[in-house]
């Protein structure tokens, strides 16, 4: 009996381990939130991974929420592969505006393409923390369906990526305007790299072909964070583009930032009003133009403290912006803009935006400031010194 029971228990074992997942090295999940006017944009960019060279050590999955105008809606999820693409399944009709949406297609994602690393890709519209009108669509992954979206101050965006199981090597955000500091500071704790642009990101999106035939070829996922950047640049330039922006955040360093930044608005809040940083304000390349919208907000973050450096401040004042700087240039470990105005090079712009607003657009800053105060940023108090500096 004994003997029995030990070939059934080496059975059972044998066909766990016969059953165990193969782990790849790589599983990249792309999250589509398509259901917005995107639609066209987001089956283009999945016939572009199809056209890349890589191996069966990469899991490539998709999962495409359609709109109401495409011949098939709903959701849907593939898996890529070389020239062709397989459904896995099919969702119906899903809010992917609603962050659970994002969550469930992580853990679903990551725990049946089991990795070594993993990486996650959230492709839709955005306009960093914050939409620039009521009255117009909002600002990330909008699901015209529900009407829904996921939010930045109401903290879904951190709750999302705070409930994925797996850890992140990597996150894509194949959407405008979402390298801010804001919209880093709510997630910078949950993966190792974050790849996203600054400025406007083009209707074709993140280069598929150019990123997945080589994102086997980096022994370092910092080096490959890099070269995904370098690639992007690398096509729009090609392509003609202006204003091409696109950073690699190491998130390892972040937190430094934020204490600098918090030990800057502590000391120099009471004389937000003074001179120095009113012109160093104004010398500012202007970002986020969205929705055909022009309130430009927000500026580069390095920038402006590069200005302050400018115009001869006082060394204790100097002292904050160096080390400010050196933080910034710690975090971002590449920066490079293409295109863009005379004046403003790879050195000086290209890192991340901060809000701020100037004395043309102070009444959306008080607009706004209850939705700020709900941000993870807030703590740092640089919208005290926001509004110190209107008081001219």
């Amino acid at each position: 009996m004994r003997l029995v029971f030990l070939s059934v228990l080496f059975l059972a074992l044998l066909t766990s381990c016969s059953n165990k997942k193969p782990e790849a090295e790589w599983t990249i999940l792309v999250y589509m939130a398509a259901d917005n006017g995107l639609n066209n944009h987001a089956i283009e960019d999945i016939q572009e991974m199809e056209s890349a060279t890589f191996s069966d050590d990469i899991n490539v999955i998709v999962q495409i929420d359609h709109s109401a105008s495409n011949p098939e809606p709903g959701a849907f999820r593939y898996h890529i592969y070389p020239e062709e693409k397989k459904l896995i399944s099919s969702l119906g009709e899903i809010d992917s505006g609603d962050y659970h949406s994002l969550i469930e297609f992580a853990n679903w994602g990551f725990n049946k393409y089991p990795s070594k690393k993993n990486a996650l890709i959230i492709w839709s519209h955005g306009n960093g923390w914050y939409p620039m009108n009521r009255d117009l669509p909002p600002c990330f992954c909008p699901d015209a369906e529900s009407e829904n979206y996921i939010s930045i101050p109401n903290k879904d965006f951190q709750n999302a990526l705070q409930n994925i199981d797996s850890h992140l090597d990597i996150l894509i955000l194949d959407a405008c305007n979402m390298q801010t500091i804001e919209v880093i500071t709510e997630i910078y704790e949950y993966t190792d790299f974050i790849i996203a642009a600054e400025d406007a990101i083009d209707t074709k999106g993140f280069p598929y072909h150019s990123i997945l035939s080589n994102w086997e070829s980096y022994s370092s996922v910092q080096n490959l964070a890099v070269e995904i950047a370098f690639y992007f640049h690398y096509y729009y330039w090609l392509e003609g583009f202006e204003r091409i922006s696109c950073s690699v955040v190491r998130t390892s360093l972040f937190q430094n930032l934020l204490n600098d930044i918090s030990f800057f608005t502590e000391h120099w809040s009471e004389n937000a009003s003074d001179d120095i940083f009113h012109l160093s304000r104004q010398v500012c390349l202007e970002f986020n133009e969205a929705w055909g919208v022009y309130l430009p907000a927000d500026v580069d973050i390095k920038e402006f403290f590069l200005s302050i450096l400018e115009y001869d401040p006082p060394d204790s004042l100097a002292e904050f912006c160096e080390r400010i700087v050196a933080n910034i240039e710690n975090c971002f470990i590449f920066q490079k803009t293409d295109e863009y105005p005379t004046g403003y090079t790879s050195d000086k712009v290209g890192t991340g935006i901060i809000w701020f607003p100037d004395e043309q657009t102070q009444g959306y800053f008080i607009n706004r400031l209850e939705e700020y105060n709900q941000l993870d940023f807030s703590s740092t108090n640089w919208q005290i010194f926001l509004g110190n500096s209107f008081t001219r």
